[in-house]
């Protein structure tokens, strides 16, 4: 009982310090509040799913299908998108799944943790660790450019930065109505 009270408080103060999000949590900080958001589906192409594998270590594969979230102004222009990406380490058998929010200029404006499976790669999920993002190109973004990688989640880190390639990727591929 003992040994069973002292891992929970373990594992409440490891998780306390990351910020995880429900996915209409995660849409709402990142799209732009006040407009209305709307979905759509990207597939890839044999090319997209090769074109989204060099950008590191993946899997992606003709057909894949990953939601794609923007809003529009009163207008009718596309302001934002939102990209949810589940990501695999297969070294470290973990799954990361975030949203990864792109400007019309093609700076970040945010990105929302929805999980993450391993306990090592939780300081991604603080909020300091991913305010440095915003407002960057997402083109230019790599570890040495005003980003380091977090000690003990070095892979997981870097997997963020290639899944941060590879939502300006799809970004630039969709075809919304």
């Amino acid at each position: 009982m003992h040994t069973r009270l002292l891992v929970s408080m373990l594992m409440a103060s490891t998780v306390g310090a990351a910020t995880f999000s429900t996915l209409p949590g995660a849409l709402k900080q990142i799209l732009p509040s006040g407009q209305k958001a709307f979905k759509t589906k990207f597939v890839a192409t044999t090319a997209q799913a090769n074109a989204l594998n060099a950008f590191g270590d993946g899997d992606f594969r003709e057909g894949d299908a990953y939601d794609v979230y923007y809003s529009k102004d009163p207008d009718g222009k596309i302001t934002s998108m939102a990209i949810q990406l589940e990501e695999y380490q297969p070294k470290w058998k973990s799954r990361h799944n975030w949203v990864i929010g792109l400007g019309n200029d093609g700076k970040l404006s945010g990105i929302g943790i929805v999980e993450l499976t391993d306990k090592y790669s939780y300081p991604l999920a603080q909020p300091e660790w991913l305010k440095r993002f915003s407002g960057k190109p997402a083109a230019q973004m790599a570890f040495g450019n005003g980003v380091d990688a977090i000690s003990g989640a070095s892979a997981s880190s870097q997997l963020l930065i290639e899944s941060i390639h590879r939502a300006a990727y799809i970004a630039s591929q969709v075809k919304l109505p």
